[in-house]
């Protein structure tokens, strides 16, 4: 590279560039290479039929605004009408309602219902709601409330357990109604195999989904040792009734409750 070019890159690099006062042995000596000299721009010439008349905008009442100048509010609004006159400038709604959003509503978390389902006899069924993993005598509590007030000859098995959702893999995608509709369609098919069978319902929390809508209105403690209706999953026009009653589980925590029970089955035959 030659020598002007050199000194620009030790320059970028930070290096100063000099001349030795004194010719080194065997050395060629330096010799300094012209610099660019300065010039000044020719001004720009107007360019051929183009005369040097006042613009449109001028025209219309602007002024030249120095360089580095805000415009004044005059020549804003000079500038505003011509945009409109020629149909740039159009004049945009404002909306002054906020922006609705659609914000996913939340769903309901539902429990899992247990149920317990016996037939201790051809004129019994006997539907029970109860928490897994207690270990709860409840089937014997069963035997021993049948015993006295329905029949001494009857049986107690095991029972059988049925839960909804069937399954906790698909339990987020049940809604209330979908399990008040899988519940009403199961027990309509129970009912149907003894249809002249007596009903007990034992906890309120689950007969509130076999009961019709009219008697769950109220919380599920207040149709405790009622006789209600049941709802109909096929269009049933006989109504059937249930004896509802607190959960097996609930009269173990609380003795008091078999002494109602007593005179509620008595008073309701």
């Amino acid at each position: 590279m030659d020598e002007l070019q050199r000194q620009r890159y030790l320059s970028a690099l930070g290096i100063e560039t000099f001349v030795p006062r004194l010719i080194l042995p065997w050395a060629q000596p330096s010799v300094p290479c012209p610099l660019p000299q300065a010039t000044e721009a020719p001004a720009p010439q107007p360019l051929a039929g183009v005369s040097a008349q006042p613009s449109a905008v001028q025209g219309a009442g602007l002024t030249e605004q120095p360089v580095g100048r805000a415009p004044t509010a005059a020549g804003a609004e000079a500038v505003g009408q011509v945009l409109r006159d020629m149909g740039v400038s159009k004049s945009a709604p404002v909306r002054k309602e906020p922006l609705k959003a659609a914000v996913p509503k939340r769903r309901e978390v539902l429990e899992t219902i247990h149920l317990h389902l016996w037939r201790p006899a051809d004129d019994l069924i006997v539907l029970d709601h109860y928490q897994p993993g207690t270990a709860l005598p409840s089937d014997k509590l069963l035997h021993n409330i049948l015993k006295l007030l329905w029949r001494p000859d009857v049986q107690v098995n095991a029972g059988e357990a049925v839960r909804c959702p069937i399954s906790e893999k698909v339990a987020n995608l049940y809604t209330r109604e979908d399990m008040q509709v899988e519940l009403q369609a199961w027990f309509s098919e129970e009912l149907q195999k003894t249809p002249d069978a007596s009903v007990w319902l034992f906890g309120a929390e689950a007969a509130k989904f076999l009961l019709q809508p009219d008697a769950t209105k109220e919380t599920p403690e207040s149709y405790h040792f009622k006789r209600l209706a049941l709802a109909s999953a096929d269009g049933e026009s006989e109504v059937r009734k249930a004896l509802v009653l607190p959960s097996l589980t609930e009269m173990l925590n609380t003795p008091e409750l078999k002494t109602k029970l007593w005179s509620t089955v008595h008073n309701n035959g």
